[in-house]
């Protein structure tokens, strides 16, 4: 979630503060070898942005590598009614 929320302050990522976005595992005590994150804006339900997601080589590699066995999952809806989706990945 918390991820979620910062993509609507810098669409990235790098965290607001300038940080790798894996720093939030860590921040939470999550140890990781591997990770990837899927990001995403203004998708309105959650099979849409999976289908965007599957519809582009990046973040459908992210979601089929077999090195990533964890998945958290991150959504926001801004003040503005834009919906921000995260998916944070690692092993």
């Amino acid at each position: 979630m918390l991820r979620a929320w910062e993509i609507t302050i810098k669409f990235s990522h790098t965290r607001p503060n300038g940080s790798s976005c894996f720093t939030a595992l860590k921040q939470n005590g999550i140890s990781y070898k591997y990770c990837g994150e899927n990001i995403a804006v203004s998708y309105s339900t959650p099979a849409k942005v999976v289908n965007g997601w599957m519809n582009s080589s990046g973040h459908r590699k992210n979601i089929l590598n077999p090195n990533l066995k964890y998945m958290g999952v991150g959504f926001y809806r801004a003040n503005n009614g834009d919906y921000y989706w995260v998916q944070m990945f690692y092993c």
